[in-house]
């Protein structure tokens, strides 16, 4: 759990830095950007977050007892926010992830930079990451 809340955190302090939302999403956009490429294979219906306007992709993979994400979307705000939620929980074990009970929403103030859609849709997003680690568990 360490490494998620070491994760939150330095997101957290990165996100601060920046004085207005349009920063904030010049961030995420730029995540989206360096973000790894997303194999076709796996652009299938049961790895979509549902609830989303975009269309968004969140697979999860058990490499040695860690639980990885490989993520992507159509649009790059979205892409930038599943890609840091994708970052802040892959290599910890599904155990830490369940365990895990901070609020990125509220601290990494994704409520305030996020549209009303965009954030049910990063809800859905954080509530698949938690569905996932309890089936490696």
């Amino acid at each position: 759990m360490a490494l998620i809340n070491q994760k939150i955190d330095q997101y957290r302090s990165i996100l601060s830095m920046f004085a207005d939302n349009n920063e904030r999403y010049k961030f995420l956009i730029d995540l989206a950007r360096k973000a790894q490429p997303f194999p076709e294979e796996f652009r299938l219906e049961n790895f979509k977050v549902k609830g989303c306007l975009s269309q968004v992709w969140l697979v999860p993979k058990l490499e040695e007892g860690k639980v990885r994400y490989l993520c992507d979307s159509d649009a790059m705000i979205v892409k930038g926010t599943v890609t840091l939620i994708s970052d802040i929980y892959s290599g910890s074990t599904a155990q830490e992830i369940l365990d895990n009970d901070r609020n990125l929403m509220e601290e990494l103030d994704l409520g305030n930079i996020l549209s009303m859609n965009r954030r049910n849709g990063a809800y859905n997003m954080l509530a698949m990451v938690k569905e996932h680690a309890k089936l490696f568990k």
